[in-house]
């Protein structure tokens, strides 16, 4: 009995010694990590964040939901998987929408604290390895519940300009428990040819669904692929490649949440016309060159 402490104070210590490590070198990774990346399509960066940019996401957010006025720019994805559900700007929902899940957009273009970490040092450094060119950020997603989300590549919704060029951080924002709905996904996944639709794009038509899904399903039984599921601690980091096949883990107990910042990368040199430089080498796309869902409502 009086081993297993002991075996929980090592593994506590192991974590603490890669976290001091890994924040002295925050946005460099080695050649090994960036191979893993390239042969797994993945990778997990442990104890990226600090506390206190842990906090800072999570208070942007909850400043976000109280912000009723009309300088609140933010658009949401509201009641998600429900009869209710809706796109429009955040300050028309309800707040009680906040206890169901949703996806809340550009987070970074509301507060700046949101706006530093995505565009400072670390994150930019990271992303300019393993996409070998100028980070050009473009779009973030805010959630606080899993998402429930089919597998699906990224490249269904927002294909990059040059094939591959495109990498996903998410970020932990709290403990991720059993039950939350984890992120999961399919290591190696990344290597399947992608699949062409009909109209020889990416992106995906929603009635030619049943075609890529046994398409998908015969490339993952005849390489033998296993899904894994991802269970973070706050202030962890998930890396994907922009064909990683993910999704989100069904929610077990609806009473907890899983709160989580996702930013998406393409590179400046793939999309010049589109970007945005708000500080010197940093860019964002231009917010006229953004997407407003078909389903979006101006209420």
């Amino acid at each position: 009995m009086g081993a297993l402490p002991t075996l929980r104070r090592l593994r506590t210590l192991r974590r603490e010694q890669t976290l001091r490590l890994g924040r002295r070198s925050r946005g460099k990774i080695s050649r090994a990590q960036a191979r893993r990346f390239q042969e797994e399509g993945y990778l997990t960066l442990p104890g990226f964040l600090e506390p206190r940019e842990v906090q800072a996401v999570n208070d942007a957010v909850d400043h976000a939901w109280t912000d009723r006025s009309v300088y609140n720019p933010l658009t949401i994805a509201a009641y998600t998987g429900t009869p209710g559900y809706i796109e429009t700007f955040l300050r028309n929902v309800d707040p009680s929408a906040r206890r169901q899940s949703y996806k809340l957009n550009h987070l970074y273009l509301y507060d700046q604290k949101v706006r530093d970490l995505l565009l400072g040092n670390a994150v930019q450094g990271l992303v300019a390895t393993l996409l070998e060119g100028t980070p050009l950020l473009f779009n973030s997603l805010s959630m606080e519940r899993g998402t429930e989300q089919r597998f699906h590549f990224d490249t269904f919704y927002m294909p990059p300009p040059e094939p591959d060029r495109m990498v996903v951080l998410w970020f932990a924002l709290e403990d991720v428990a059993a039950g939350a709905g984890a992120l999961q996904y399919y290591p190696r996944s990344h290597r399947i040819p992608p699949y062409r639709f009909s109209h020889g794009e990416l992106w995906a038509p929603p009635h030619e669904m049943g075609d890529f899904d046994r398409y998908i399903e015969e490339q993952i039984r005849t390489r033998g692929l296993e899904p894994r599921r991802f269970f973070p601690k706050a202030g962890d980091v998930f890396v994907w490649h922009a064909q990683l096949y993910h999704g989100g883990a069904p929610i077990e107990d609806p009473g907890l949440t899983r709160r989580s910042l996702v930013a998406h990368f393409w590179r400046v040199e793939d999309a010049f016309d589109q970007a945005w430089e708000v500080a010197p080498g940093r860019y964002i796309m231009d917010p006229r060159h953004m997407c407003v869902s078909p389903d979006f409502q101006a209420i």
